[in-house]
Formats: structure tokens, sequence, C-alpha cells
């Protein structure tokens, strides 16, 4: 390959005042980003530029006359933010969320290898996710991916072993083992598959030392198919001799990758064996191994030392501690948590971020029992994870970083709780989900969306199947220069992570009568007349009814009211936010206040960033909302240590729809303090609250300005709830915004049973044309003559109840055989034309569209009240529920399920629902013996 220029170091260039120059000209040129309107923007919540790196990297390297370094302001793409782009002989490269040194470091590396390549090469697997193209003429990476791929060097031979992997965890045993191996074994490399994106970076690998390795081990998640470059390999190692082995991340023999690997049966056999035992010792006796089999080499190698499939794990404790030794480590007057993390790590050593979470623990006041395990589908002969039996009567709560759910869940269909689900009930213990993701921390930091799609499915969604809390991101993958990737913990967020779980572990041990508890009441519109306004929710006689369980179970809730009206009222006369009726009296006689100078200082400990977007929005604190002689005031009524609070709005001084469904809208300094000053303890000038409980769909706090999921401080859900436990009553028709509540506020969900549904019938008009109808019916057999007075009765009555436009619409359905014109004009009578040039056939067709349309009227599903939690409906409700909960029937897994109400009647009778309900007011020809059927007394069964 020519490089551009060759031979053209210089270029002599005439300026505007005469003077020539001569201008050395460059291979390359890096630009980056350091100051514009998000680059190193740590005042607006951004990441911080690496700047020094980027001048000692070039400074060391000594690339001066090579590539020229630009420190520079906006380079375009904003949102990305640290960016930095770089042209090398005439090909461009953009890089996004460059945040950290190691990244800068792998750039400049990259540079080095095409300066010594002497021409450009594909984006290295670890730089390739922050990546893109920001001009239309370089979009895909054409260019790059077209580049030719350079052929190894195998004048001297093949030489050494090179690992691909799925697992980060193997290439961390791999770097521990390669210390160990006798002096000659050559050269070991290995490469992360999950940083291979194309061909062209396959082909890279290729024509260095993976391309040399005489034996090729790859450990593969999922298909080889789905291996960017993999045919690619296998051809190479085809033409080159090498020894390709190919296995299944699982630890399960697999036949289609044996049949694609060039290597005997046993090794893959051996392979397997010694990445099942894992573990650093087994790696190096598994090199060994192949050596000594594949390259005949005589060093020896121990057979797979079995470790544990679960245990413990203590940076204070030796390794295969027991129960015994921890207990000798614990504090009995504090509460222990259990900590479930994958055995792969404990092999590998990757354990930092496990020590972290464990330092985090301890500094909430908690034990922390880390336990290691295979997966949480190894279960015992009850049906529990056999690392629950190291967990259970230990632990008073659970972190899981365990990615999947124990169940099985069924894509496409109903997942039914199970074993799962009795297993966690079993352990009687909270479960925290603390996130571990498959990425960096810098662009997950300034992501908006939070996680990726792969980390929210396999940390977040599928997790949820098992009823997990869902906590927050606290350990990253990160990468040194040269290193492979390690989960490396962020202080700040494993202290929220450990907060979250504390402050739920700590329900158990403090005696109920000294648990203090707030319930919020919905209060969106700030409306006095929709105080409490919770979806499907009588929220104040759900509110009473739980105050009277809280008092039974011997917690302190003072003097109730009498009814749920005399609740509602002395909530509203007290103080209600609707600046409509409200008056300075009422926010003079609230049922808190918050004296300016503390809000102040609580304010001045939000996130930088976030006092900034409510200064802007609200002006400086405490805001000129509900401020009364100084002070900040909260509605609400105390009743013992129980405090029933009004959820303050979003935002005044705008339209209510903009307040409402803005979502990058601030919270007000007036929101800002209901909440700290709810889990502020008392004696800092809070109230001091155990738990909260929203009441009902739905509050507010969930959808304020933030990450979608997995948050960092600097989203308001999390800086304003803290670790606050919260508990959420949710109709249960509505799982998509009770997720909110769980993903973006540690919800616990508390799902409720909709109102009483019934159904609509027909009433008035309606019910009058219904009748008609059947009469209709009876005289067309009985006396023929009437039917046209009949007709025009009924066509008065579809008038009456505006059924015109809807006629029109039924009758031009397909038919099967036909379909009829509707003529909307009508003929001096009022009649329309279509009707009056019907036949009998096309008149009975009609009255069976019109009695079917009543049909499906008078069974549409409605609301009959309001739900009441812990009360089942009453009288007529009760059967009318029943009947529209079994009208459709139970899947199950595999096709099996309970049919419906309707299905299964209808197969008793031997008729086909299905052709019912397409037509549901057609003709039905009687089977024989299906009248006498109906009349048959129901007969129960034992079941």
């Amino acid at each position: 390959m020519t490089r551009p220029g060759a031979g053209a170091a210089r270029q002599r260039v005439t300026r505007a005042d005469g003077r020539t120059i001569n201008v050395v000209r460059k291979r390359g040129h890096l630009s980056y980003c350091f100051h514009g309107c998000c680059c190193g923007r740590t005042d607006k919540g951004y990441a911080p530029a690496p700047v020094d790196t980027y001048k000692e990297e070039w400074t060391r390297r000594r690339m001066r006359n090579q590539v020229h370094l630009t420190k520079s302001g906006c380079l375009g793409p904003c949102t990305l933010n640290n960016v930095a782009h770089l042209v090398f002989d005439g090909h461009d490269t953009w890089f996004h969320s460059v945040n950290d040194p190691w990244l800068v470091v792998a750039i400049f590396e990259y540079i080095a290898a095409m300066l010594e390549a002497d021409g450009p090469l594909p984006v290295p697997s670890e730089l390739v996710e922050y990546t893109f193209n920001y001009y239309t003429w370089d979009a895909g990476g054409a260019a790059m991916a077209a580049l030719p791929v350079a052929a190894p060097d195998l004048s001297g031979g093949l030489s050494g072993l090179a690992l691909l992997t799925h697992a980060d965890t193997d290439l961390l045993n791999l770097r521990a083992a390669q210390d160990t191996l006798p002096a000659d074994f050559g050269p070991v490399t290995g490469v992360a598959l999950g940083g291979i994106r194309g061909e062209a970076q396959m082909g890279t690998l290729l024509a260095g030392a993976v391309g040399r390795a005489e034996i090729v081990l790859v450990r593969v998640h999922g298909k080889f198919g789905a291996v960017p470059g993999g045919e690619l390999l296998r051809e190479h190692a085809r033409a080159a001799g090498q020894t390709l082995l190919i296995v299944s991340g699982t630890g399960e023999p697999d036949p289609e990758l044996a049949r694609l690997s060039f290597a005997p049966a046993h090794t893959l056999d051996t392979a397997l064996a010694y990445l099942s035992a894992s573990g650093w010792p087994n790696m190096r006796e598994l090199l060994l191994s192949l050596s000594d089999t594949l390259r005949l080499t005589g060093y020896g190698a121990r057979p797979p030392l079995a470790q544990p499939e679960h245990g413990i794990y203590h940076p204070d404790l030796p390794e295969q501690a027991t129960l015994d030794d921890w207990e000798k480590l614990r504090e009995g007057s504090r509460p222990a948590v259990g900590v479930l993390f994958y055995r792969a790590h404990a092999l590998s050593g990757n354990t930092a971020f496990i020590d972290s979470l464990v330092m985090a623990l301890d500094d909430a006041g908690a034990d922390a029992l880390p336990v290691f395990t295979t997966s949480l589908k190894d279960v015992d002969a009850t049906g529990d994870p056999k690392a629950f039996a190291l967990l259970a009567g230990q632990v008073d709560a659970v972190i899981s970083t365990l990615s999947f759910a124990m169940a099985d869940v069924q894509a496409g269909e109903i997942t039914a709780p199970g074993e799962n689900v009795s297993a966690l009930g079993r352990l009687g213990v909270p479960v925290v989900q603390g996130l571990t993701l498959g990425g960096a921390r810098g662009p997950w930091e300034t992501s908006a969306r939070g996680l990726n799609p792969l980390d929210t499915a396999m940390n977040v969604a599928l997790p949820e199947f098992d009823g997990r809390i869902i906590g927050v991101p606290f350990a990253f993958k990160e990468q040194a220069s040269g290193e492979a990737r390690r989960l490396v913990a962020d202080p700040e967020r494993a202290a929220r992570l450990a907060g979250i779980t504390v402050r739920l572990a700590r329900l158990r041990h403090k005696a109920n009568f000294d648990k203090r508890l707030a319930f919020v009441f919905t209060n969106s519109t700030a409306k006095a007349s929709q105080v409490g306004n919770a979806v499907g929710l009588d929220s104040a006689a759900s509110l009473l009814r739980v105050l009277g369980a809280l008092e039974e179970d011997g917690y302190d809730v003072g003097t109730l009211p009498e009814s749920s009206d005399a609740l509602m009222h002395a909530l509203i006369e007290g103080s209600n936010y609707d600046q409509t009726v409200m008056t300075p009296g009422q926010l003079a006689r609230t049922a808190a206040r918050i004296p300016g100078e503390v809000y102040a200082r609580w304010f001045a400990e939000l996130p930088a960033s976030q006092q900034r977007r409510m200064r802007e929005q609200w002006g400086p604190p405490p805001g000129a909302a509900y401020v009364h002689g100084g002070e900040l005031c909260l509605a609400g009524l105390t009743f013992g240590k129980v405090f029933v609070a009004l959820q303050p709005p979003r935002g005044y001084g705008m339209d209510p729809d903009a307040i409402y469904h803005t979502p990058d809208l601030p919270p007000t300094h007036h929101y800002a303090a209901l909440y700290r000053w709810l889990r502020e303890p008392p004696a800092l000038g809070g109230f001091g609250a155990d738990a909260l409980v929203h009441v009902g769909k739905h509050g507010t706090l969930e959808w304020l300005p933030g990450k979608g999921v997995g948050l960092s401080e600097n989203c308001f859900p999390d800086s304003l709830l803290g670790d606050l436990p919260l508990f959420y009553p949710f109709v249960i028709n509505d799982p998509g915004e009770g997720t909110q509540a769980k993903r973006r506020a540690h919800a616990t969900i508390l799902d409720h049973l909709p109102p009483p549904l019934t159904r609509a019938d027909t009433y008035g008009p309606l019910a009058e044309l219904a009748t008609l109808v059947d009469e209709y019916y009876q005289l067309e057999l009985l006396d023929p003559g009437k039917l046209p007075l009949l007709q025009g009765q009924i066509w008065d009555l579809v008038q009456r109840a505006d059924l015109g436009t809807d006629l029109g619409t039924l009758l031009r359905r397909d038919h099967g055989d036909h379909v009829h014109e509707w003529d909307e004009s009508e003929t001096e009578d009022g009649v329309p034309v279509t009707l009056t040039e019907m036949n009998g056939p096309d008149v009975a067709h009609l009255l069976e569209d019109i009695d079917g349309y009543l049909c499906e009227l008078g069974a549409a599903q409605i609301r009959d009240g309001l739900h009441t939690l812990g009360v089942p409906p009453q009288g007529e409700q009760l059967p009318e529920m029943l009947r529209a909960l079994t009208r459709l029937g139970n899947a199950g897994s595999g096709g099996a399920g309970v049919p419906g109400l309707h299905a299964g009647l209808a197969g008793v009778l031997g008729l086909d629902l299905g052709a019912l309900l397409d037509a549901p007011g057609a003709r039905l020809n009687v089977p024989p013996g299906v009248s006498a059927r109906a009349e048959e007394p129901f007969q129960g069964t034992d079941r």
C-alpha cells in the first residue's frame, strides 16, 4: 500500500503577505473537544475530558511530525459529548464518550499501529463501541470495512495459543495463568469476542497474533454463526494449519460446534472440563494439557481441580470460608445483607466490585454475606436454589447481582409464577437487584436512556419476573490498557444500593410501634376536587382500612377519622394546594413547615446540575410556591407516627397540561422539600419516615427528569427519594406504568384488583330496540304481515338511539358472499334510500347486524364503582366480577390452560364459540339436543 503524499513530506505555501512557508505534511490529525456546550462540562453533569492524557500520550510517543493534535472547542455532535475526530491517510473516525484515560491511550495505540503498518487499519475491537459516523459520505464505515485484510507473517511458523471468548472472566483467568507458564511456552493471546463487530476486525486479528497461533480456542455463548468474521477465522485456520477448538460457554457438549472445529473430539471434551471447573489454576492446566496433546510438549498437566459451585466469599475471610467463619465477623446488633454474585467472578479474582459493595454495606450499618453461585437455576430437591442454603435464616435482605430470571421466561407467551416465586417466598426477605453493566461507566453516565437494551433485558426486565426490587447500577466493565475488562464499582452508586437494601432490612428489626410511615396521595392537578384521584381505587377508604390494619399490628396511628369522607374533608380543609380556593390562613395551619434556611441547606446538597435547573425554572430557594412567613408549607395530616401527605404539583404558573406532560420539567422547591422532609430524621428537622407509601396510580415522582432506567445521582427520582423504601399499591391491569415506578423509584409494587366490572347492558332506546328485534324474529314465523309496521318502528328507534352512522358502517361490512352499499340520502318519508330498496333477505341481514351490535354494546365491560384495598366485590358485584374475570381463558405454557366461561359453555353445548363471536347476530341452527342440554341442572365437581 502506498501512503498518500509519499515522497512529499513538505509543501511550499505562500501566505497572503507574500512569505513562503514550508508546511510539514502529516499522516493524520487528532482533534478532541474539551470545552463547549457539553464536552468536559462537569457543571452540567457531564464527565470531564481527559485532557492531560491526550498531551502526555502524544508527547511520549513522539508523534509531533506525523500526527497533529488539536485541543478544540465544539466539534459538532453535542449530545455525544467528549468527542474526538481522527483523520489518517484520508480515512476519518469519530469517537464519542472519551471520558477515561484508557480510551485515549487506546486511540493512540491505534494510531501507532497504523503508522507501523504504513496505512489505515480497521478500528480495534476495544474501541468499536465508542465510534460513530458523522458524515454522510462515510455512512456505515464502508471505506474502512473495504480495506484489504493483511496476511499474517507465517515465515517463523505457528506458535503459542489464542483464546477468543465471550466471557471476560476467561480472559482474567488467562492473564493470571499466563505468568505461571513455562518460559518456552510461546505467546498467549486473549481476545474478547464481544468486541468484534465485523469481518474487518476479525481480519485484523488474523493478521496479528491470533493468525500466528498454533492453537486457537474459541468459547462462544450462542451460535458460532453469530460471531462476526467466524467463517473467516475457520478459513484461515484451515489454510494455515491451525488447530481450532470451538466449545460452548454453557459447559455442555455441542455437536454443531464440534463439527466446525479442526481438532480431535477428546480435546474438545478436555477444554470443556477445564473451562467449566473455572479459575486461573484450571486455565493454566488447560493450556498445558492442550500443548502436550496437540504440540507434543512434555510439560505435564494435572486434571481439572474441582472448585465449589457455591460458597462464601468475603474480603476479610480466607478462601472456602464457612458460615462459622463469617459468624465470627458479625456484629449481632446489625442487620445482615446477602450478596449474590457469579462463581466465575470469584474464581477469576474479579471481586473488587464485591469488596466495594461490602464496604458500602458496612458504612450503611449492615454485615455483608457475599455468596457466589453458578446460577439460581441450580436447585435442590425442594426447588430452592442451592445458594439459598447459605443465606436462609442468616440475612434480612439480599442484593442479587445475577442476571436473567430464576424461572424460564416464555417469550411471546404467558410466564406463570412458579417455583421461583415460591423459593423467594420461602427465603422470606427482600431481594434487591444490584445492576452490573456490560459497558463502561462513561457511556451510561452521559446517556439519557441509561441502560442499553441488552443490559435492560438481562439485568432489569428478566429479573422482574422473579419479583426482585430494581436497584441502581453500581458496577461497570472498565478496561485498563492491555488488560481484560473488569467490573469496577462506582462508590456513590454502591452506597445508594447499600442504603436502599439496609433500609429495607431494618424494617424487620424495628418494633412496629416505633416505625414512622408516610402515605402520599396523588394530587397532580392541584385541584381540591381531585385530591387522591387514584385510577380505579377508592384511595381514602383504602387508606383508612390500611391504617386500621396497621393499628391491629401494633403501629402507632393515633386517633383515626370515623369515615373516609371525614378523612378527605380534614385533609382538604387543612390545605390542598388548590390556589383557587386556598387561603393564607390555610397555609399558616399546614401540618408541617420547613424554615427557609433549613431548606437552603438541603438544596445545597443536591447535585450541581439539579440546583442549576431548579434555579433556572423556579428561582432561588425556597421559591415562590406555598411559602408563608419564609417557610415552606406542607399539606397533610398526622396520625400518631403516620403522616398523610399531599403530593405537591410539579409546577405552577404554566399551562396545566404542560406541567403534567413536560418530561424535562424539574420539580419545584416545594416538591423537593416534601420528599427531603419525609426522609430527614426528626433531630435534623424532618419527619424521619422508615417507609413511604404512594397511594394508588399514579403520582409524579417516578416521571421526574432523569434516565429512563438505571438511574444516577443526577436523576431527580433518585436524589429526592434517596434510600427511602417505597411501597406502591397499583392497579393490576396497567403493568406498563407500574414498571416506571419499579425501575425509576425502586418501588415494591402491591398489585390490587381493578374496580368491580359489570356489563354495560342496554337501556332507553337501545333496550327498546333490542326488544323490537326479538319481536321481529317471532313475527317472521307467526305473523309476517305485521313485519312492515315493525320495520318502521325499528327504524324510528335507530334514529332515536343515534345509530344511523353505526348502521351504515355495519352494512358496509363484508357479509361473506356480499357487501351492502349504503346510501345516506333519504326519501320524502325520511327513510334512507338503502332501506327502502331492501328485499326480505337484506332486511334479515340488517336485523342480524343490529342484533349483534346490540349484543356487543350490552356485553362491553365497564367499571361499577371503585376498588377498596382488602375488600372483595360485594353483593351483585361479586358474580359480575367473577363472570368478567372468567370470560377469557387462562393461558398456560405449552398450550395448556383453563378455558374461559364462554368457551366452556360452548364446549358443553357442542357449539363453535369462534363462529358465534364472528357473527354475533346471525341466526343459529341449533344442533339437536342443545336446548335440552341447556335445561339440565348444574352439576358441580369434587375438584
